[in-house]
C-alpha cells in the first residue's frame, strides 16, 4: 500500500512540474485569445494578438539594417527565428534557419531587441508563447 501512494504521489507531483513549463504556440496561444501584451498595446484599438504582430513587423522593419559584410558578398536570402516571449515577458531565442550567418546574425540581433512586455496567461498564470518569424534579406540596389 504504502509503494503504491509513494508511486501515485510521484506520478502527480510529475504533472504538476510538467504545467509550470507550458509553452504554447502563436496559433495555440490565437485559438485561445491568449497573447504577450507589446508594450503600448494596452490601449490599441486593436486585440492583443494583431496588435502583437503588428508591432513585432514594425519592429523588424525599424531595426532592419541590412550586414556591410553580407552587402560586399552579395548575399541574400530568408532567415527564420523561432523565439518563445517566457513567463518573464523577456525573448528567447530558440532556433536560427536559413540564410549566412551573416544574416542570421542580424536576424537574432533584431529579434532580441523585442522589448520586454506582460507574457501571455493562462488563467492568471503566465505562460510562454514559441513565434516564428521569417526576415528577408534581399541584396540592397547600388545606385
Amino acid at each position: 500500500m504504502k509503494k503504491l501512494l509513494l508511486f501515485l504521489l510521484l506520478i502527480c507531483s510529475s504533472f504538476i512540474f510538467a504545467q509550470d513549463n507550458i509553452i504554447l504556440s502563436q496559433e495555440s496561444a490565437n485559438e485561445k485569445g491568449i497573447s504577450p501584451v507589446w508594450p503600448k498595446c494596452e490601449d490599441s484599438r486593436f486585440s492583443p494578438g494583431k496588435c502583437f504582430e503588428n508591432s513585432l513587423r514594425n519592429h523588424i522593419i525599424r531595426k532592419f539594417r541590412y550586414p556591410q559584410a553580407a552587402v560586399s558578398e552579395g548575399l541574400e536570402g530568408t532567415v527564420t527565428v523561432e523565439f518563445i516571449i517566457n513567463k518573464k515577458g523577456k525573448v528567447e531565442v530558440i532556433e536560427v534557419t536559413g540564410g549566412h550567418r551573416y544574416l542570421q546574425q542580424e536576424a537574432v540581433r533584431i529579434i532580441r531587441a523585442i522589448p520586454k512586455m506582460e507574457p501571455g496567461k493562462w488563467g492568471k498564470k503566465p505562460i510562454a508563447i514559441a513565434y516564428s518569424a521569417p526576415i528577408t534579406f534581399n541584396r540592397p540596389k547600388i545606385q
